[in-house]
């Protein structure tokens, strides 16, 4: 139905915008060029009101009128008409077009419209049109006529269909479209009302249909009345109904729409929804309420309120909400959040003042943030353009401040948290560019009070790191002035050190160093068997050697050992690895030996290419095939195929060992034009047998499309439908076990 209101506005659009085409240019011959010089002299105003030239060409000076024949077209600056034979009437702005076999040819803009006739006063907006013609991208509507009066607009016998055959004109007649005789635009009220539009398959009404369409024009009003018709469905042999529904405009700024789901006598849900728009500051939210009866004993419910709104206004403030409660959280969340959000903004700071409210259904207790302070401040300090050192520093400071309050049962407790981050990021301009060195300092605090025992806790600590970027240093071999070889090596330093304070932590180390040494390794090779004039394929090969130490009480571990690529071998052939070994253990990190490596081929095969030698040429059904001797039809095969082979290793020295190597197959084959296979299979060459397997059909059946899916040891699910989205749950079969 959305597709339908769009191209119902576009009409509207078309019939609102036609005026008296103006121009610059007439076209004669020579002969009226030396026997009606006179003439010429006294309609010469005419090349300043429009832009026209025809076969043949009549002008009436005293009525006002010019007359086009064959091959007529009238151009005003984004606006074009062609026909046959055109009549304008530059007094009184009537217009009248026709032609016999091709059809009327309007243009404003970039949209297109097409005519048999149109009869059209261009001062007064008023007149009809025959036979009317608008193709979309994906869709077309027809109308017998269009009246124009001075309070509406009228339509008769309009068809609206996406059938693709028909858009490509394979066919003369849609397999499957809708139909209303009478569509109507009022001006004053801003909507359209139509009579029951009907759904037609091959010409042949279906017992489904609109009962009317209610449809408001206006920009802030996007909805339009109307029911939702359900989605069928079949599963464990019972049919069960979805989203059937109502919808409609309650103003200009409020929309109602419910649907409700019926599986069976005890099991079914309603959803109501109330959308709104303020225009004004560009908000715009909703209203939810969601029942479901699962059973006898058990009833769920959820409230939703939701706004959002942005920065648009002069004010800079941006308001959003979330508002959530249920009772068993319908969406199977652990957690349920609200929350309600001011943000003021300013140049180089940000205000947040936060609400919070979350609900956590484990622990069956409602926690409150009230409220949530945020103060966000960067590039504000060293300012500095005259000094080139101070210009490469920035400073990002975060204070983060709430009050929150849980509620579990009848004992609470009252929580405050201050939380503060800076961060100051330096560029060093020594050296540059052989060496690029850059440092980043990390302070963080945190502080919380805790009622009504009054505990306090906090803590700081200080990151620090340095990062130091050498240019790239590379040697070339040729060989035999064909194959040449490139190595390319861009070695990184860092060091990263964490100060924790004994006032804060009672850790033995209170310093935490590391150094990493990074060399970023290409080796390129210049393919000379696979060149076309005199550029040559290159393959790349990209290593990353990682080695970490830590700096512990002036001693120095080594901590890791990495080492990893990518590189493409050939055009199909790809190749990723990552190899390595924890030398220490810390934290959660034991002492392990590791490595992940996969290939991964990809391949478009078209079988049965169509060849010269097939030269006879055939229709079958609406399309065309090649055919050979014995008038058998020819046609490609595609075939799209992935081969991924993965293979990861991982060795605990202290406690456990995995290992595992997967062989993984997808693609799809088109059997004919309108069958489609695609497949997934996993193997694990360790159990020695298929994990997952699945396999989809596709048929395509024009306007309407079919699908049966199949999972191994799982489930399957069989669907048949329309392919235009906005009718693809109206009409449909589905089934799934």
């Amino acid at each position: 139905m959305h597709q339908i209101r769009f191209s119902v506005y576009i009409i509207i659009l078309f019939i609102s915008s036609v005026s008296i085409f103006y121009g610059n240019e007439k076209k004669e011959n020579d002969d009226e060029r030396s026997n009606h010089h006179d003439m010429k002299n006294e309609f010469f105003f005419l090349k300043d009101v429009f832009k026209f030239q025809s076969d043949i060409q009549e002008h009436d000076i005293k009525e006002g009128k010019s007359y086009l024949k064959g091959n007529a077209t009238i151009e005003y600056h984004n606006t074009k008409v062609e026909a046959d034979y055109i009549e304008f009437n530059w007094k009184n702005g009537d217009l009248y077009a026709k032609s016999k076999e091709k059809s009327v040819f309007f243009q404003k803009d970039n949209q297109q419209y097409l005519f048999r006739t149109i009869q059209w006063n261009l001062n007064k907006q008023i007149g009809e049109a025959k036979n009317f013609y608008l193709k979309e991208k994906n869709h077309i509507v027809i109308a017998n006529d269009i009246v124009k009066r001075k309070e509406d607009i009228l339509m008769k016998k309009v068809i609206y269909t996406s059938d693709p055959f028909f858009l490509e004109k394979k066919d003369n007649f849609p397999d499957f479209y809708l139909k209303t005789d009478t569509l109507k635009y009022f001006y004053s009220k801003k909507y359209i009302f139509s009579g029951p539009i009907f759904f037609y398959l091959y010409r042949v009404p279906m017992p489904i249909f609109f009962p009317f369409l209610y449809m408001p024009t206006t920009l802030n009003q996007p909805s339009y009345s109307g029911i939702v018709y359900p989605k069928f469905g079949i599963q464990n042999k019972k049919i069960y109904i979805e989203d059937i529904g109502l919808f409609f405009p309650i103003s200009n700024f409020l929309n109602f729409k419910m649907n409700a789901s019926i599986y069976n006598p005890e099991k079914w849900k309603i959803k109501t929804k109330i959308e709104y728009q303020l225009n004004k500051y560009n908000d715009h939210g909703l209203i939810n309420f969601d029942y479901q009866n699962m059973s006898s004993k058990q009833k769920n419910y959820l409230f939703q309120w939701e706004h959002n709104s942005d920065f648009k206004s002069n004010s800079k403030i941006n308001f959003n909400a979330n508002i959530n409660y249920d009772n068993i959280f319908l969406f199977n969340k652990n957690e349920n959040l609200s929350y309600i959000n001011i943000r003021k903004k300013y140049s180089n700071y940000l205000w947040f003042i936060d609400i919070y409210m979350i609900q956590n259904q484990n622990k069956k207790e409602i926690k409150f943030l009230i409220p949530e302070l945020i103060l966000h401040t960067k590039n504000v300090l060293f300012n500095e353009k005259k000094n080139f050192f101070l210009s490469q520093v920035n400073i990002e400071n975060k204070f983060h401040f709430n009050h929150s309050i849980d509620f579990q049962k009848v004992k609470y407790f009252h929580s405050v948290l201050l939380n503060h981050n800076m961060n100051m990021t330096a560029y060093f301009p020594f050296f540059y560019p052989y060496l690029k060195i850059s440092s980043k300092i990390l302070y963080q605090d945190f502080y919380a009070w805790i009622s009504p025992d009054f505990q306090v806790s906090s803590f700081q600590n200080v990151d620090f790191s340095t990062n130091i970027v050498s240019i790239p240093f590379y040697k070339i071999w040729k060989f035999k002035n064909t194959v040449l070889l490139k190595h390319q090596i861009q070695p990184i330093l860092s060091f990263h050190m964490m100060y924790f304070p004994p006032v804060f932590y009672n850790v033995k180390n209170h310093f935490k160093k590391r150094i990493n040494l990074i060399f970023n390794n290409d080796w390129i090779i210049k393919n000379p068997w696979n060149c076309v004039v005199d550029s040559c394929k290159e393959i790349k090969i990209i290593k990353e050697i990682n080695s970490s130490f830590i700096v512990d009480h002036n001693f120095i571990k080594w901590e890791k050992f990495q080492i990893m690529g990518d590189t493409d071998l050939t055009k199909n052939l790809k190749m990723k690895y990552k190899a390595g070994i924890n030398f220490v253990k810390e934290e959660q990190k034991n002492k392990m030996i590791y490595f992940d490596f996969s290939f991964s081929s990809h391949y478009n095969i078209n079988f049965f290419p169509i060849k010269n030698e097939f030269q006879k040429k055939g229709k079958n059904r609406y399309d065309y095939f090649f055919f050979d001797q014995n008038n058998y039809a020819k046609y490609s095969i595609p075939l799209n195929l992935k081969i991924d082979f993965h293979s990861n290793y991982e060795n605990d020295l202290n406690e456990k060992t995995l290992f595992q190597t997967f062989l993984s197959l997808n693609g799809s084959i088109n059997i004919t034009k309108y069958w489609k296979i695609s497949f997934h299979t996993d193997y694990d060459f360790l159990k020695k047998k298929i994990i997952f397997s699945n396999i989809i059909l596709d048929r395509d059946l024009r306007s309407f499309e079919m699908s049966f899916n199949w999972i191994k040891n799982s489930s399957w699910s069989f669907f048949i439908g329309l392919k235009d989205p906005n009718f693809r749950n109206i009409i449909q079969y589905n089934e799934k076990n």
